[in-house]
């Protein structure tokens, strides 16, 4: 009985042509491209061009700042929205002329054909602003240096929240440098302790351990740096005071997190086959020295995608220091939304920084993590 008739080599190269591509869509990242979205959009919105300025007289600004109206007060549409009898020029079409329509009434708004004829009622004192394009703001005050200054009409939120939140980056980066280092020897040391053959070394390491996460962070991180902290500088002869409310939030990291990084200590040390540490031993090596010379590099090797995984969850977690009133960028984001009442503004710039810190250490820890696949290889 005849069988079925063998497939072509051009039939079955088609076929796996079209599972291939098939299987390329199925695996794109569309997850990255997402954030990458979300992280350009972010961009635009916080370095995008302002919209129009208003052109004013030098004299009205100084006579503001006389009445102690503050910088951003002034440098928006609003002080002319409130003040009844404020004239303001536009020209008679465009982005500048929409706005002015917006937010004053028809009467309040002077309309010129030609911006060159509305420079001698401003400057005379006839109208008290005149609402036009940036560029166009600057060319004017150019050429009337002495009597002439432009300022915003509508600020770009996203840039004020971007550049006041911003500073807060280096105070994040020093929590999460400073306790990751300090966790990290927090953490070999109970994780050395797991498995020490001394029962009272381990019982100790056992208790820190299951202790810490036991609690959450949060509520480490407060009584840390306020019981813990005191308690030690009075016993040590130390003024509570003298001790930063930085460091105190650096040492809560370090003493939770050598918690989670002990377990990831243990079990990398016990991944290495106990024969390296017999052949260590038979080549007249100590315990010590086989544990720092032959397992521990190896171990570390083994462990260290996990220990850059608990760095970006670091990272992240440092924005609990703003319990502490830390400046970082958690705390001045919500002084920002707290003083200006701009609560998208000052969260999605957070968002947007925060993302674009752990997608980019999360990237470099996947490269690496191959690094080591293709070594081991």
């Amino acid at each position: 009985m005849a069988g079925p008739d063998p497939a072509s080599p051009s039939s079955l190269n088609s076929s796996n042509s079209r599972q291939a591509a098939t299987t390329d869509w199925r695996d794109f990242p569309w997850w990255l491209v997402a954030i990458l979205a979300f992280l350009g959009i972010m961009a635009f919105l916080i370095i995008r061009q302002p919209g129009p300025h208003l052109l004013v007289r030098i004299a009205e600004v100084e006579e503001a700042d006389a009445e102690e109206a503050s910088e951003a007060e002034f440098e928006t549409l609003r002080i002319f929205v409130r003040d009844d009898e404020a004239i303001v020029g536009a020209p008679t079409s465009g982005e500048a002329f929409d706005l002015a329509s917006e937010e004053l009434p028809e009467e309040r708004i002077q309309t010129f054909t030609q911006l060159e004829d509305a420079i001698q009622p401003l400057l005379s004192g006839d109208i008290d602003a005149i609402l036009l394009d940036r560029r166009a703001a600057q060319s004017f005050v150019a050429e009337n240096e002495d009597a002439l200054t432009s300022v915003l009409a509508v600020p770009n939120a996203y840039n004020e929240a971007f550049i006041f939140i911003f500073p807060g980056i280096t105070t994040t980066l020093y929590l999460t440098l400073g306790g990751f280092g300090l966790a990290l020897v927090f953490g070999l040391l109970a994780g050395l302790g797991r498995i020490s053959r001394n029962r009272a070394i381990r019982n100790v390491a056992i208790t820190y351990v299951e202790f810490i996460r036991g609690v959450p962070t949060l509520v480490l991180i407060l009584t840390l740096a306020f019981v813990i902290v005191p308690a030690v500088s009075d016993s040590i002869g130390i003024d509570n005071r003298d001790v930063s409310i930085e460091l105190r939030a650096i040492l809560a990291l370090a003493i939770i997190y050598g918690a989670f990084l002990a377990e990831i200590f243990r079990a990398g040390i016990e991944s290495i086959s106990k024969g390296q540490m017999e052949a260590a031993r038979s080549l007249g090596m100590t315990a010590r020295q086989a544990m720092q010379y032959i397992i521990l590099p190896q171990a570390i090797r083994n462990i260290s995608p996990a220990l850059g995984n608990d760095f970006i969850a670091m990272l992240k977690d440092s924005s609990l220091a703003s319990v502490l009133a830390v400046r970082e960028l958690t705390q001045r984001s919500r002084l920002h939304a707290g003083s200006t009442f701009r609560f998208p503004e000052a969260y999605l710039v957070i968002v947007f920084l925060y993302l674009a810190m752990t997608i980019t250490l999360s990237l470099f820890l996947r490269w690496y993590e191959r690094r080591i696949r293709v070594g081991e290889q």
